[in-house]
């Protein structure tokens, strides 16, 4: 808690004592765990202080020997456990420091049998067992494997995934468990004693025991270390297990007969280790797993449950989306709606007709049809890849480059009367903007002369002819050619031309784009352009708003409108 300090009118305040000149240590609940071991350990010297004598007379020979050979195999069991769980599920984890420490327990546990079974007092194992020296020798020789096996386990590196062939676990250790047996059996003078009759441990073996006691001692600050840094409380109970095996070694080195209580308290310490050394190898690599796909299994059972929830409140976000994206489609719509003609110029000469259909709420086609003056009229009609809103911004990119045409015609300095000026001026824009390489336009621009009749036009690639209707009811096309207004000005030099066509009283034009011979009806049948002339010679008659009626009418019956797969666009002029 800060603290004030008022002196005059001044106050000074001092700071907590836990500051940072000072570190706060917070003790985990899993300290407990530690605390228990050694618990344990103290209570179990205590009884055997206590005891002393009292056991010696209450456990003979044949008593002690029972209990002894079942802390063995329970020990040894306890081992192949280890050693079974990390060997079979090494495919699975690829865990090399898990398998290394089993192939340690496989070698522990056989020298744990062989230890048993050499015990004075046993029936014969190879030779007369009438010495203790070769079960204490098996014994500490299994001590020196197990410390060092903790010690690899401590500070081998946690994640290291490993690939050796699992034989490797299981012939060294078996091999160097027998090798073991056979030279304390048989050449027991290769070794120094361990064990002499009347005389109890010898210094070697005492010594022994207290360099396995330092690096169990090692082995355990290592595991502290591991779970300061880790919180993981498997390593906490590992570090209570080697603490109750240190306790076990030091009981090791204070007994003085084989039989006495000291060497029975260190079997059942041994056990309490092992024990909890079996809790964490089993926890981690068999009962881990299952904990964790329990997890996950309430997990998903959770999300299921609020699966609607989420799926409700994700549809109303995209409704939402949605309804926002065709309302900003909706007002494009009406935006590029406007910039097409609502009516057509009124003259005695020409009229027009049209239709106009998007495939989508926008159009990538255009036209238009414009007064220049009381001499001249302009029309165009054309087509943009692709269609949707990629497309409906280039027509109005085209759109605003004719009306910039159509103003500087007003003041003298354009050339709106001239086509090919016009589309090269249209190409020159194009290819000084950041529009994309593969996006073009193409159109036909023309300007009819009222006074004698004459169209004169350009034509930047529009893929379809213009279909001439003349007064007698005969067909014909205007062959077109040129170049799409596209990004390929630093390719070549692109140059439009203009042609002219005199026309007769009463004599039709049909200007469409593509998407007129491409619609198709629910059998998979389009109007061709085949179909599209016979229509149009059988009616030579009609005028233009009537050939348009035709063409929605007749040809498009039975033809989804709806279904586009792209913008259609007709128009018609007629000299009258």
């Amino acid at each position: 808690m800060n603290a004030e300090m008022t002196s005059g009118n001044t106050k000074v305040k001092t700071q907590p004592i836990h500051s940072s000149h000072f570190p706060v240590f917070e003790l985990s609940r899993d300290y407990w765990v530690l605390v228990f071991a050694l618990m344990i350990t103290v209570i179990l010297y205590g009884l055997a202080f206590l005891m002393q004598e009292k056991f010696n007379l209450l456990f003979g020979v044949v008593y002690y020997l029972t209990w002894h050979s079942i802390f063995e195999i329970f020990m040894a069991l306890v081992c192949f456990s280890v050693f079974i769980i990390s060997f079979f599920t090494y495919d699975q984890t690829k865990d090399l420091r898990s398998a290394i420490l089993g192939a340690i327990f496989l070698a522990v546990g056989m020298l744990e049998i062989f230890h048993d079974l050499s015990y004075i007092g046993m029936p014969d194992f190879f030779i007369q067992n009438s010495s203790s020296n070769r079960a204490t020798t098996l014994w500490v020789i299994a001590r020196l494997v197990a410390s060092l096996g903790f010690a690899i386990s401590a500070f081998f590196p946690e994640k290291m995934k490993g690939r050796p062939r699992k034989w490797i676990f299981v012939v060294p250790p078996l091999a160097f468990s027998i090798l073991a047996l056979l030279l304390v059996t048989y050449l027991p003078d290769a070794l120094p004693a361990m064990y002499l009759e009347g005389k109890g441990l010898t210094p070697t073996k005492i010594m022994l025991e207290y360099l396995f006691i330092c690096i169990l001692i090692l082995s355990a600050g290592r595991y502290l270390f591991l779970y300061n840094k880790t919180r993981d409380k498997l390593k906490m109970i590992f570090c209570a297990a080697l603490v109750i095996n240190i306790s076990s070694e030091i009981a090791f080195s204070s007994y003085y007969g084989v039989y006495d209580i000291y060497n029975y308290m260190g079997h059942v310490l041994k056990i309490i280790a092992y024990f909890l050394i079996f809790r964490v190898i089993f926890i981690d690599n068999v009962r881990k797993p299952y904990v964790e796909l329990a997890d996950a299994r309430d997990e998903l059972r959770e999300y299921a449950g609020n699966l609607d929830i989420l799926v409700e409140q994700r549809t109303k976000e995209v409704r939402i989306m949605n309804e926002k994206l065709l309302s900003d489609l909706e007002y494009a719509r009406d935006i590029q709606k406007a910039m097409q003609p609502v009516s057509f110029p009124k003259t005695d000469v020409l009229s027009f007709s049209a239709r106009y259909f998007p495939a989508e709420r926008v159009s990538g086609d255009f036209y238009d049809v414009f007064a220049i003056d009381d001499r001249y009229m302009g029309l165009y009609i054309g087509d943009v890849s692709g269609h949707g809103v990629p497309a409906a911004m280039l027509t109005i990119f085209l759109n605003q480059c004719i009306h910039h045409e159509r103003e500087s015609h007003v003041t003298g300095i354009g050339h709106l009367t001239n086509p090919s000026m016009v589309l090269q001026k249209v190409y020159e824009s194009f290819n000084h903007t950041n529009f994309s390489e593969e996006v073009y336009i193409i159109l036909i621009y023309g300007i009819f002369d009222m006074k004698t009749n004459v169209l004169t036009f350009a034509s930047a690639g529009l893929n379809t002819f213009p279909i001439i209707l003349d007064s007698g009811g005969t067909l014909s096309e205007i062959p077109l050619k040129g170049f799409p207004i596209c990004k390929f000005m630093g390719y070549c030099d692109v140059r439009y031309e203009n042609e002219a066509i005199r026309f007769k009283k009463g004599d039709r034009v049909l200007f469409y784009t593509d998407g007129l011979v491409e619609v198709k009806n629910e059998a998979g049948e389009r109007i061709s352009e085949k179909s599209l002339k016979q229509a149009l010679s059988g009616n030579q008659g009609l005028a233009a708003e009537g050939i348009s009626a035709l063409i929605e009418q007749e040809l498009f019956n039975g033809f989804d409108m709806s279904q586009l797969n792209d913008d259609v666009t007709f128009l018609v002029m007629e000299v009258n």
